[in-house]
């Protein structure tokens, strides 16, 4: 299996700008400048969101996940991230 890393550009977290050094996270290995940069708050919940998807093998082992419950999001949250699952997953 193979994982693709897509980072966003940096026009794209502009709107994140204040939270964080956009430099430094582009250059971060991992889901959690994709997570950002479509939306994603800068907070735990969504450090603990990226780490989970960085070390799982595949989208059931996400979903099936002890340690966040992804069935308690919203539609639309579900929805935003089954769009990332399939950059990293398929």
């Amino acid at each position: 299996m193979t994982t693709t890393i897509v980072h966003p550009s940096i026009e794209n977290l502009q709107q994140f700008s204040d939270s964080f050094d956009i430099e430094k996270l582009l250059q971060s290995e991992g889901i959690l400048p994709w997570l950002l940069a479509n939306g994603w708050n800068y907070d735990n919940e969504s450090c603990l969101i990226a780490n989970i998807i960085d070390e799982s093998t595949s989208i059931d082992e996400v979903w099936e996940s002890d340690e966040f419950d992804f069935n308690a999001l919203t539609d639309e949250l579900k929805e935003k991230l089954n769009q990332i699952f399939e950059h990293f997953y398929l």
